[in-house]
């Protein structure tokens, strides 16, 4: 099993030189990679794969010194990284777009790197690092595959280190299983009668926010006022990343600590976001964090999750008698069912359809615990 680790870096002003000259390698190789494959396309209709791409990169590490002071291998991933980047766009995603100096630097490493203690030994440095002593063991004593090296907006150093654990974390097998309604007055509903909190963290610092941005929006290009400014709102932004993160943790641990088998919907979240009326609260809910916490999640602990299909009418469908109501407007909080009378909170109503078409679907025969 895979596992990542993401620990703080607190690097001496020597690694943190190192450092920088490899975030500006990787990105100028970066760049020149996705524009050479781009010119390659519209000039010669040759397409150049990422393997050819890294060879040619190698020899000119040969010839140019700035580069001769980065390691080979992140050199060699930038190339990679392009024909990825590429094979997504195909697959759906947005077309590669080249990487700026402003933004968040990164790069990575995957040979002769190692731990020990508070210490990540990386091309002939020793980088001290904070995190928990289990996390510290851990790293000492398993087989690293990979690590990001990473520089945010605030400018703070992280490193993310791909672990192979051999340590069975498999839950204890039950019996019960959940539906969940994602939604946005609440974040969550359970058929167990659940109700977790949007707490909006987003939507509360918005104005402040706004506040912030017109005042950088103001300064002068280059002052010092405008980059304090600018890593005020870095700040701000990474404590609502933070503050989900540590929100849907709590979430997505108890789920899985008390049920076996988990079901949801499958959600197109790019699509909903186009809904100007309702854009910014989806982005605020980031139910799509949620998700793959619970991917993960229940990949570790043995757990099962089950996704039914999107355009089911969850919310249409009474749970009761099965008769479907075509016209539900947004604003009704209250399901009350035409032919069975039933009265139901319309969020509640929707887990159960999830629970009972996730388990039709799945073909899982779970006893439902009241």
């Amino acid at each position: 099993m895979y596992k990542r680790i993401k620990v703080k870096l607190y690097p001496t002003h020597k690694q943190i030189e190192m450092l920088e000259n490899h975030f500006n390698v990787y990105r100028y190789c970066y760049n020149l990679c996705l524009e050479y494959k781009k010119t390659l396309w519209e000039h010669h209709k040759v397409s150049i794969s990422g393997y050819d791409m890294a060879k040619e990169l190698l020899q000119i590490r040969k010839e140019v010194d700035w580069f001769s002071k980065c390691k080979a291998e992140s050199i060699r991933e930038s190339a990679y990284q392009v024909d990825k980047a590429y094979k997504n766009f195909f697959k759906g995603n947005g077309f590669p777009k080249f990487k700026s100096k402003k933004g968040v630097q990164s790069f990575h490493a995957y040979q002769s790197i190692s731990c020990k203690k508070d210490k990540l030994k990386f091309y002939g440095n020793l980088i001290k690092f904070k995190t928990s002593k289990e996390h510290e063991e851990l790293l000492e004593i398993s087989k690293i595959k990979q690590v990001t090296f990473k520089k945010d907006l605030v400018g703070d150093y992280w490193a993310t280190f791909l672990i192979e654990d051999k340590t069975n974390l498999s839950l204890e097998k039950t019996n019960k299983s959940v539906g969940i309604d994602l939604g946005l007055k609440e974040l969550l509903v359970t058929t167990d009668g659940e109700y977790f909190e949007n707490n909006k963290y987003l939507q509360k610092q918005y104005y402040k926010l706004r506040k912030l941005q017109r005042k950088f929006a103001k300064t002068k290009k280059g002052g010092k006022n405008r980059e304090k400014l600018r890593k005020k709102i870095a700040k701000k932004f990474r404590k609502i990343k933070w503050q989900k993160e540590h929100y849907y943790h709590q979430i997505t641990n108890k789920l899985i600590r008390d049920n076996q088998t988990i079901i949801i919907e499958s959600l197109k979240i790019k699509q909903m976001i186009e809904n100007k009326e309702l854009s910014r609260q989806i982005s605020d809910a980031s139910w799509g964090m949620l998700i793959t916490m619970l991917e993960y999640k229940c990949k570790w602990y043995g757990r099962n999750l089950i996704k039914i299909n999107t355009y089911f009418p969850s919310s249409k469908k009474c749970s009761n008698c099965g008769n479907v109501k075509e016209d539900l407007k947004l604003s009704e909080r209250e399901y009350n069912c035409e032919k069975c009378f039933v009265s139901l909170d319309r969020d509640y109503n929707a887990s159960l359809n999830i629970l009972e078409e996730g388990l039709r679907v799945s073909g899982i025969k779970i006893p439902v615990e009241a």
